[in-house]
């Protein structure tokens, strides 16, 4: 299987946790041309990351990828269980797609102290914050998030909270997590998988700050 993908991107994280977790071959490689760009849109129209390709097509979005690679794939499902636990697991997936991640995302435009906005940097970090307590309310950990498996659910939220750690201090907070979130995380960390691919992310993280975060 062929992903596009950028170390630095959580999205893409998250569909890589579910290609190892499954025990899938697959191929790494950055959005040809660059992200969103022309070049690259020719193949993927909207420019994002992750994407892969599926024959002489590719498709995007991660939930999108993630859902279908369990479908071409179900020897090692990740959405396991009921009917019910498995809209669990995608509740709480969208959950980190559409109400928590976007919020951290967007305090990246405000690294650069001399053109920062500080009541929009606030205003997300607050927001984040919220969301992140939020999720106290929505799971159960035992000690994964639907089950004692780690599932499909569990691919979304590791890299976004690894991110936070780096992000916060840069921004002169400090990153609390609830108890329920704080002991789901430590369980999910524990997995080498898991722990690999998150650490992999942060160090890349990590380097493009370094280098100017261009």
């Amino acid at each position: 299987m062929e992903l596009f993908s950028l170390p630095v991107s959580t999205y893409s994280s998250k569909v890589r946790l579910l290609l190892e977790l499954k025990g899938i071959d697959y191929t790494a490689a950055p959005p040809p041309g660059g992200y969103s760009t022309p070049e690259y849109m020719q193949l993927v129209p909207l420019g994002t990351i992750p994407a892969i390709r599926v024959e002489e097509e590719y498709l995007s979005e991660s939930d999108v990828i993630m859902e279908y690679i369990e479908e071409l794939h179900p020897e090692k499902p990740m959405l396991r269980g009921t009917a019910l636990e498995r809209a669990k697991h995608r509740f709480l997936a969208r959950y980190h797609d559409l109400w928590l991640e976007p919020h951290l995302r967007r305090t990246f435009a405000h690294m650069d102290p001399a053109t920062q906005d500080e009541a929009e940097l606030n205003a997300h970090l607050d927001k984040f914050e919220e969301r992140l307590q939020k999720l106290e309310e929505l799971f159960e950990p035992q000690p994964f998030m639907i089950a004692s498996e780690i599932g499909y659910a569990d691919c979304a939220f590791p890299p976004t909270i690894a991110l936070a750690e780096i992000l916060f201090p840069v921004f002169g907070r400090e990153l609390k997590l609830g108890p329920k979130t704080a002991t789901w995380y430590k369980a999910v960390m524990t997995d080498e998988t898991v722990n690999r691919v998150v650490t992999e992310g942060v160090q890349a993280t990590l380097d493009w700050m370094n280098a100017g975060g261009g």
